[in-house]
């Protein structure tokens, strides 16, 4: 059911996305935090007093990183993985290529230096990992584990399958386990304030979308769950919901059955009637959370009961224009067959072009860009509808140093056929290069290979979530972003995404009106060689 506080969240949402799409100037009026110093938090969630288990040494190889993708599924029927049970080396596997850390960075100018398997805002990683087990795997007892990326290790917080209360308050059935992904404010927001609601919504979405191809990979089917009772899942973590609280639920299936459906409606379960548990970790940061009210207020505004009513996913797409059949790149191509794409291999080398990205300024085959993008609107199983549906997101590419491709702006089509690249005519896109090279200094856009808008409506996430649409239609861009950087990575590009564009010149740009509002930019090129040194994470 809906929050009770619908009203609110539609004002406190609306002033939030004007807030946020404000130019990026004015966020650094604002003041930061210092890095380095009493203000920066740990960068690992660490607990106290709790049994902590050392997970297996991940695999190496895990599987193709396209079984995620329906179409590669039913193109390749007979070789789908399938994963009965999640043992301890599945777990290990699972956990270590969603959020795992990946390379190490050394030298005396590694300011960021630890490296997971998603993007992150100077490498904060605000998102943190909750698995809960339905039954036992080997020796770690059936119950609700935190992922520890540092020792590749749980922490156990509470025994026993998962409760019938968040069951209920999240709508899954949880027949393998459940996947949780939250959000520990303080890691980003001690930096970037009230800004940190828009980041940290966004690396969720990136989080739950490798957690997506990974478990895929392992032949495990996840259903998303967006809309949940908050209280009682946070309760169940033991979160208190305000400084770190729970964005997004994944219900686990083997991927020889379907993808699990929404839990039966059933009376909600009042938080308190399963044990409540307050357990320690490490607090290092001394700055007061009344820094970030803003973020605060809009997070609480978007508190819910229950798991919300289907929607209409069509309501959050732009106008189809009539294609210029002279303009049409079709993306579908010869590409290899099952096996041929490791994910894991991906994600090794998936990365944002290093601290200054300059792009190789040779062309990019067209061939690679297509292999990013072919897959990226592919339907996500999740609680905005009972079957699987496109995400809440369009795409447009602007498409500057490709070979094979003239130069301009492209939609991304894909839903009603083949993917393709659908030229946008009488586009002028070098104020916007211009602008992405002046307010991102620190990466050539000028020289990249093509350069990626995802756009969301805005009222529509409004008029169907409430204030939750904010972090919804941000989390549901981001599980598109984490899909391009992982196959643009399989294709040997970098993919770099920045927040530092001017809103209203991006708009003007596609052709949006005000309701549909870029939330992500990602920029895509070779990447030269530089002289960081980012050995991988060997164990």
């Amino acid at each position: 059911m809906r929050s009770t506080t619908v009203g609110l969240q539609s004002s406190v949402g609306l002033r939030f996305w004007w807030r946020t799409f404000e130019a990026v100037q004015d966020l650094f009026a604002e003041g930061h935090g210092e890095e380095g110093g009493p203000d920066d938090p740990l960068p690992v969630k660490t607990y106290r007093g709790l049994p902590r288990h050392v997970l297996p040494e991940p695999a190496r190889r895990i599987g193709d990183a396209r079984w995620s993708f329906a179409a590669f599924r039913d193109a390749h029927p007979q070789r789908t993985p399938g994963l009965d049970i999640l043992d301890r080396r599945a777990l290990s596997a699972l956990l270590y290529w969603t959020y795992g850390v990946g390379r190490i960075e050394l030298g005396p100018h590694a300011v960021w230096p630890y490296h997971r398997m998603v993007a992150s805002a100077r490498c904060f990683h605000p998102v943190e990992l909750y698995v809960w087990l339905a039954r036992p795997a080997g020796e770690l007892p059936a119950g609700c584990y935190h992922y520890n990326p540092a020792h590749h290790a749980v922490t156990l917080l509470r025994e026993g399958g998962v409760p019938d209360a968040v069951r209920i308050g999240a709508g899954v059935r949880a027949e393998t386990g459940l996947l949780v992904a939250s959000v520990w404010f303080r890691k980003t927001a001690f930096r970037y304030r009230d800004y940190a609601y828009r980041l940290c919504a966004q690396e969720a979405g990136m989080t739950v979308g490798n957690a997506l191809l990974a478990g895929a990979a392992l032949g495990l089917r996840a259903r998303v769950h967006h809309r949940f009772d908050d209280a009682v899942v946070n309760r169940a973590l033991g979160l208190a919901g305000r400084e770190e609280t729970a964005f997004a639920v994944l219900d686990l299936a083997p991927a020889g059955e379907a993808a699990p459906v929404p839990a039966p409606a059933q009376q909600p379960f009042a938080p308190r009637e399963f044990p409540d548990i307050r357990p320690v970790h490490v607090k290092a940061s001394r700055t007061s959370d009344g820094a970030w009210s803003g973020l605060t207020a809009l997070d609480l505004a978007a508190r819910l009961t229950g798991p919300g009513a289907p929607i209409a996913p069509d309501g959050f797409r732009l106008p189809v224009e009539t294609p210029d059949t002279d303009g049409v790149l079709g993306l579908a191509g010869p590409e290899p067959g099952a096996g041929g794409v490791e994910l894991a291999t991906a994600l090794r080398a998936r990365d944002s072009g290093g601290r200054m990205f300059l792009p190789d300024a040779r062309p990019v085959a067209f061939a690679r860009l297509a292999s990013a993008l072919r897959y990226a609107l592919e339907p996500v199983p999740s609680d905005h509808a009972e079957a699987p549906c496109r995400p809440l997101v369009s795409a447009h590419v602007l498409v500057l140093g490709t070979d094979g491709a003239s130069p301009g702006l492209y939609r991304l089509a894909a839903g009603t056929g083949p993917p393709a690249l659908v030229r946008l005519p009488a586009r002028d896109w070098r104020a916007v290069v211009g602008m992405l090279c002046d307010r991102t200094p620190a990466v050539n856009t000028a020289k990249a290979g093509a350069v990626v808008f995802l756009t969301a409506d805005r009222l529509a996430g409004d008029r169907w979530f409430g204030a939750r649409g904010y972090r919804v239609l941000h989390q549901e861009a981001g599980i598109v972003a984490q899909r391009i950087s992982v196959l643009a990575a399989a294709a040997g590009l970098s993919a770099r995404i920045t927040n530092g564009y001017h809103d209203g010149t991006v708009r003007d740009l596609i052709g949006l009106d005000a309701a549909h509002v870029p939330v992500f930019t990602l920029i895509m090129g070779r990447r030269r060689p530089t002289a960081q040194y980012e050995p991988e994470l060997i164990w």
